[in-house]
């Protein structure tokens, strides 16, 4: 699914605009501990599916931006109307992260994701 289709069905708050770039999420995946983000890291073999990806949290701190920089992940996705500070409004700048929030429960928006034909992935999920 087109990400701009995604912002506007279920209005997403974009923070950073100067960083957009329409693109398809194909896969999703969902953490607050960043180190279990991590271990995607270590089970994706194929980097398409990380370029096709979008990370859900709701750690709205720097930490999220600089492990979606590290796993190749330029979207990440604020879930429960979590507000960034502006000093990580300014690292996903810099970063070239697409940081956007929602008001749906990581749950939900998962759920309606997954409704959207956008797959979890799974460790050891090759292309």
């Amino acid at each position: 699914m087109k990400l701009s289709d995604l912002i506007s069905k279920y209005n997403f708050k974009n923070y950073t605009p100067e960083n957009f770039k329409d693109k398809d999420v194909n896969f999703a995946f969902c953490s607050d501990l960043m180190s279990d983000a991590l271990m995607i890291l270590n089970s994706v073999k194929d980097e398409r599916i990380l370029k096709e990806s979008m990370l859900i949290t709701g750690l709205a701190t720097n930490q999220s931006v600089r492990t979606a920089e590290m796993l190749d992940v330029d979207v990440v996705l604020l879930v429960r109307g979590k507000i960034p500070s502006l000093k990580v409004v300014d690292l996903a700048l810099e970063s070239g992260v697409m940081l956007f929030s929602t008001e749906h429960t990581m749950f939900n928006m998962s759920g309606l994701m997954f409704q959207e034909g956008i797959k979890g992935i799974l460790y050891n999920h090759q292309w």
